[in-house]
């Protein structure tokens, strides 16, 4: 997906890869080559004396931060034949997986800030309710149901605002509202993938 954004001209590579270096580990040597290589995206074709002109770091330099950025996984290069020659070419795919990686693992770690932040107002409203606190088993429950996604933090919510004040609310009734609820919602959710099947099948 980055590759095909930085493709499209939609990704700005410098200024995430500046941002992001000390996270990507990468030396400020390593870093403006790696950004000089971007810069030779197009063509593909390696060339050291290509890079030294680009930027005012020594061959020795340019040299050693290549072999490091290939070590990392950001560059592989390859041989290719082009007007009848065998010439080497780069592959910075590395850097997009990289990069892919460390994003995807930011928004990992923001839905689990956001879920520990849902489990815990759930479990303050569920005490509240009760008038006691949760038993070890009652709080592996509310968490299972958040870690394997089992109902949205807003049907929970609602279901207990829904039911605390009736003189049989307890988590095992809590539970079975939310399980109807959810049951009464999946035909609607098949009939919708139905649907869409059927469109992309009159696409075709």
């Amino acid at each position: 997906m980055l590759q095909k954004l930085y493709e499209d001209q939609v990704l700005e590579i410098d200024g995430l890869l500046t941002k992001e270096s000390k996270r990507l580990k990468l030396s400020p040597n390593e870093l403006v080559v790696l950004k000089t290589l971007f810069g030779m995206y197009k063509k593909k074709l390696f060339s050291i004396s290509s890079i030294s002109k680009k930027i005012e770091l020594s061959v020795a330099d340019i040299e050693k931060s290549v072999t490091l950025l290939e070590e990392k996984g950001y560059v592989s290069f390859s041989l290719e034949m082009r007007n009848e020659k065998q010439v080497e070419v780069f592959d910075l795919t590395g850097t997009f997986q990289i990069l892919t990686n460390l994003i995807e693992n930011d928004v990992k770690e923001r839905k689990k800030a956001k879920s520990e932040t849902f489990i815990s107002e759930t479990i303050s409203k569920l005490e509240q309710a009760l008038g006691r606190m949760l038993s070890s088993l009652e709080l592996e429950t509310v968490r299972s149901w958040y870690d394997e996604n089992l109902y949205t933090h807003e049907m929970i919510v609602s279901k207990i605002n829904e039911h605390q004040d009736s003189g049989r609310f307890s988590l095992k009734f809590l539970e079975r509202s939310l399980n109807q609820t959810k049951l009464k919602s999946e035909p609607v959710d098949e009939a919708a993938d139905r649907a869409i099947d059927q469109i992309f099948k009159a696409i075709k």
